[in-house]
């Protein structure tokens, strides 16, 4: 695997298909390859010899067939595949340090308190050393633009970067999406009410402009587009995602190298996917 690999991982279900033609085309796109990892999973080493070698075998066939549906998409990307034993998700998250993004698929899609993404792939976007691409299944396929969530932390500076870049390089219009929200008080008069939304408004216009000029930086010839929502920030990123082409999202690791869960407002985008998403990490390589 070389760094500019796009480690995808696959169980042949229509799920994994949904990653691995997503993968091979931005492979094509980029001039990267591609690596179909596959885990049998022994993590508890309960499987037998015998049982282990049957498992294999069909785990190579299933590789093959993988690779060559892969090759069908483009010809010109390169195809490995890699046979793990394991643990699926610490087996993808140690083999995603050689890679340059691990991309996955899932078909847990819907609404917050709808159902539920997969508590390991949770672990997965937290965990791995790279950036994580997460495909919906049922993603449309004429979304357009490229939207990030801006925030305050060097996660999400990240990825304004990343999400800037890759709009310039697909040629779309980037939207910058700050939320925020203002306490209701009860007991406070309009005049205070009012106070507090300008305020909320200020410091978000502000946030706006500094990311703007942030992703100019990054990617001089991208165009721009700010919003400023009042309302909790995984709704609003998840309702300007669903008819994009990409999300992408900053996650922070805080200072426990082994933390294995994303914060709260990825984790409720990641729970209600509705378009490609990219999560980046203070730390990814660039």
């Amino acid at each position: 695997m070389t760094a500019k690999t796009l480690l995808v991982g696959t169980d042949g279900t229509e799920s994994s298909r949904a990653a691995l033609r997503w993968a091979v085309k931005r492979a094509a796109a980029i001039g990267a390859e591609v690596s179909l990892a596959h885990v049998v999973d022994d993590e508890w080493s309960t499987i037998g010899a015998r049982m282990l070698e049957e498992l294999d075998d069909d785990a190579r066939r299933l590789l093959e067939r993988e690779a060559e549906y892969a090759g069908s998409i483009a010809t010109e990307v390169v195809i490995h595949t890699e046979l793990l034993h394991g643990s699926v998700m610490q087996e993808l998250i140690a083999a995603s340090e050689k890679a340059a993004m691990i991309v996955v698929g899932t078909h847990k899609t819907g609404f917050i308190n709808g159902k539920v993404f997969g508590s390991r792939s949770l672990s997965l976007a937290a965990a791995a050393h790279t950036p994580v691409a997460i495909i919906p299944q049922g993603s449309p396929r004429d979304g357009r633009g490229v939207v990030v969530g801006v925030d305050d932390s060097a996660a999400g500076r990240l990825a304004i970067r990343f999400a800037a870049r890759e709009a310039e390089r697909t040629q779309e219009l980037l939207t910058l999406i700050r939320a925020f929200t203002v306490l209701e008080l009860p007991t406070a008069h309009d005049e205070v009410q009012r106070e507090l939304i300008q305020h909320g408004e200020a410091r978000t216009s502000a946030a706006l402009s500094d990311a703007a000029a942030l992703a100019g930086l990054a990617a001089p010839t991208v165009k721009v587009k700010t919003r400023s929502v009042r309302r909790a920030a995984a709704e609003a990123l998840v309702d300007a995602a669903g008819a994009a082409a990409l999300l992408v999202i900053g996650s922070s690791r805080g200072e426990d190298p082994d933390k294995t869960m994303v914060g709260s407002v990825s984790h409720d985008v990641l729970i209600n996917l509705t378009s490609p998403t990219i999560i980046v990490h203070a730390g990814d390589p660039q």
